[in-house]
């Protein structure tokens, strides 16, 4: 079902009727140059037998789609071409593109972006081409890669004053003699390894 909903709603339209595209690089570098990461299986049933068992947190927060996408083929030579010639467009980029406009056609000044035959500013894209396909990703995109919901709570700057700190100390480390990570217990620092090395990235 995600699988054939992913297929009809790709942003790479190959039959769009549109010409191809030849967009430069943005980076300064060869292709042979660029070291690409790709992620590594996670064995989730042998962490279980050495005594740390995180399954349930990957079911809870709907990520077990994502670890099963793991064990697919990673399109190296295609990932690399699309990174070579990416940019972000955000916020920015669309006041930049508006001043150009008016910048050639002093008549557009005041008119909204659809009557200076703009499209509308949805969201912050990072835009790309492959093999003379334009590529566009957003976040939504990247959750449905994942296959993830784009959803979720997550507080940032908490003080140390914070009825988290307590809870947060209690759940993790319960008897240890310090909060610091090596006091962690195992679970929770491989859950930290992981969102550090593998969703944060």
């Amino acid at each position: 079902m995600v699988e054939s909903s992913l297929n009809q709603s790709t942003t790479m339209q190959i039959d769009s009727g549109e010409s191809y595209v030849v967009k430069p690089k943005t980076m300064p570098l060869g292709i042979e140059e660029y070291v690409l990461q790709v992620e590594s299986l996670m064995d989730f049933q042998a962490l279980k037998r050495h005594g740390v068992d995180i399954i349930e947190y990957m079911m809870t927060q709907a990520l077990d789609g994502y670890f099963k996408m793991l064990n697919g083929p990673s399109y190296e030579e295609l990932i690399k071409d699309f990174w070579l010639r990416e940019e972000v467009y955000d916020r920015e980029d669309t006041k930049m593109e508006e001043f150009e406009k008016i910048a050639s056609d002093e008549s557009l000044k005041g008119k909204t972006r659809a009557e200076m035959g703009l499209q509308e500013f949805t969201r912050t894209k990072i835009r790309s081409a492959v093999m003379g396909i334009r590529v566009t990703i957003t976040e939504n995109i990247i959750a449905r890669a994942a296959r993830c919901t784009n959803e979720g709570k997550f507080q940032r700057n908490v003080k140390k004053t914070s009825s988290w700190v307590n809870t947060i100390k209690e759940v993790f480390h319960k008897d240890k003699p310090s909060n610091k990570f090596c006091d962690m217990l195992d679970e929770y620092r491989v859950l930290q390894k992981l969102v550090l090395e593998c969703f944060l990235p």
